[in-house]
């Protein structure tokens, strides 16, 4: 039986360095050295020899937002480049000029400023096509007067929310700004044709191969709806799907979690899997609305938002969700939501005596000693972010503010997980993350800062090694995905994903990492993408 590729270079298995793999039908059937490789081949294998280039299993993505990704790059006003509100508003004014005739405009990546967000700023843009803008991590949107009447968004919200959530002006009207689960819900509100969600898809898709991702979880694959489901389910149907994509839904209710184990059922398959539910427990720090055990600095006797509070509920969820083969992937950013969840999965653990159920709780800026410990008893798989761990100056500001220096200072563990001995994984949390690199987060979790943008260190003590981050993105990653016995490292019968760079992560000089240029992508055994 001849081999379908032969690939050549140096090859760092994640255990030890070859010469060659051999690959057939997508799978590796061969890993050692030439010599042996080239008996196994014949003048119909293809040779994708890299030379003297580094050649790693596939890298994994652990907690991304790709389809909103897609989106924002294909279809959305993209607000990256300002800074301040009057810059948002200026970007968005001169997009709808040069795009005119929608009905609804949508935006994303705007930065928190010293001003509040008001409906007024964009109505002098339109009063009568809706515009709705979402902040950069996804938490709070910003409407103008015609989104609000779009929506239904009026005063009764309050009797829901609060206004961390619903925000409000000195006479207590609204001003079309919205946190956490109101905001989060307007998304999904927001149409977009199959087209567009499937062409979103491939946009991302491509995006990923360029930086060397192979894989990745889709933090909420129902951003946008059910229909963004279906989007993955027709584009792998189609065979058009070749990142292999892990998902989570958020649920509120029974009915949900067993709606998606429905859809688990229907659509899942090699390219396409719905592995769990997700539940947002709080939300972030620089919105106001992290849950934290000790009260803000800025504001005494407040103690963050509790998007998720409801504890049988939670145990009941992670119970159901253990009988459908589905594991609960957390959102969890301080460390009064770290407690609550997992105090509640850990006694649905019990319950069930699933210790391998696949939970993970993501972000984790602030956790305290005793629940770093916990999470690794329990086998809770912390996803972390080190592209997150740096100060950079506005985000430091808010979080000096809010958090006082002490909790400022010692956010992000990554090392003291692994001490006691959790498996974890990196996310970027993109397009959350301005950018999408597996160079500047090996850099990151080992300095803790990174090179794209003016910032300092922090939290040094939590620094680990290149090994450890390469283990986060290969083997880890495809243990949170229940893959890794197909993925995460090259070794016969696995999936041939690989990817292949011009740097040797373990060995050459860490200031070089950065720097490091992705040569290909290979999925299958087939170069998906060639840094020409």
């Amino acid at each position: 039986m001849s081999m379908d590729q032969i690939i050549l270079g140096n090859i760092f298995t994640l255990d030890r360095k070859v010469e060659a793999i051999c690959v057939k039908d997508g799978i590796i059937k061969y890993v050692g050295s030439k010599r042996v490789a080239h008996k196994l081949i014949d003048e119909n294998t293809e040779i994708l020899d890299f030379g003297d280039n580094f050649i790693y299993p596939g890298f994994m993505e652990g907690h991304a937002h790709g389809l909103p990704a897609g989106n924002i790059m294909g279809f959305s006003i993209d607000l990256m480049d300002g800074k301040t509100l009057e810059d948002y508003v200026e970007i968005t004014r001169k997009y709808v000029e040069e795009h005119p005739g929608r009905k609804f405009y949508v935006g994303n990546n705007w930065l928190f400023d010293n001003q509040k967000p008001t409906a007024s700023m964009l109505d002098e843009i339109s009063r009568d096509i809706p515009i709705a803008l979402t902040t950069q991590d996804g938490h709070s949107i910003w409407l103008n007067t015609a989104a609000m009447e779009h929506f239904g968004i009026d005063e009764k919200l309050l009797e829901t929310y609060s206004t961390n959530e619903v925000h409000v002006d000195e006479e207590g009207k609204l001003t079309g700004y919205l946190s956490e689960e109101p905001a989060i819900a307007i998304n999904s509100k927001i149409v977009k044709s199959d087209e567009e969600l499937r062409e979103s898809l491939l946009i991302w898709q491509e995006y990923a191969f360029s930086q060397g991702i192979t894989a990745a979880f889709d933090a909420h694959v129902a951003y946008f709806g059910y229909p963004s489901i279906k989007a993955y389910a027709d584009l792998s149907k189609a065979g058009k799907l070749k990142l292999r994509s892990y998902a989570v839904r958020t649920v509120k209710d029974t009915d949900d979690v067993l709606k998606l184990a429905e859809l688990a059922s229907e659509f899942n398959n090699e390219y396409f899997k719905i592995t769990g539910i997700k539940i947002f427990i709080d939300g972030v720090v620089e919105a106001h609305t992290a849950w934290l055990l000790d009260e803000y600095c800025d504001q005494p006797g407040y103690f963050g938002v509790k998007s998720f509070d409801d504890y049988d509920k939670l145990v009941e969820f992670t119970k159901l969700a253990n009988e459908h083969n589905m594991n609960v992937h957390c959102h969890t950013v301080g460390d009064g939501a770290v407690k609550f969840a997992l105090d509640a999965l850990s006694e649905a653990q019990i319950a069930t005596g699933n210790m391998d159920q696949r939970n993970a709780f993501a972000h984790l800026q602030i956790v305290t000693p005793e629940d770093i410990k916990r999470m690794a008893e329990y086998n809770i798989i912390p996803v972390v972010p080190p592209l997150w761990t740096p100060k950079e100056e506005s985000q430091y500001k808010l979080e000096l503010a809010y958090l006082g220096s002490d909790r400022a200072e010692n956010c992000y563990p990554i090392k003291s997980f692994i001490d006691e001995g959790a498996k974890i994984t990196f996310h970027s949390d993109y397009p959350v993350s301005s950018i999408l690199s597996i160079p500047q987060s090996i850099y990151a979790a080992v300095k803790r800062k990174h090179t794209f943008s003016p910032c300092e260190s922090r939290n040094l003590k939590e620094s680990i090694g290149v090994m450890d981050a390469l283990k986060a993105i290969t083997i880890n990653t495809a243990y949170q995905f229940g893959q890794e016995d197909r993925l995460g490292s090259l070794e016969i019968g696995k999936v041939a994903n690989m990817v292949v760079y011009d740097t040797d992560f373990l060995n050459d000089d860490i200031e070089k990492i950065p720097d490091a240029k992705l040569i290909s992508t290979i999925v299958d055994g087939e170069v998906v993408y060639k840094n020409i």
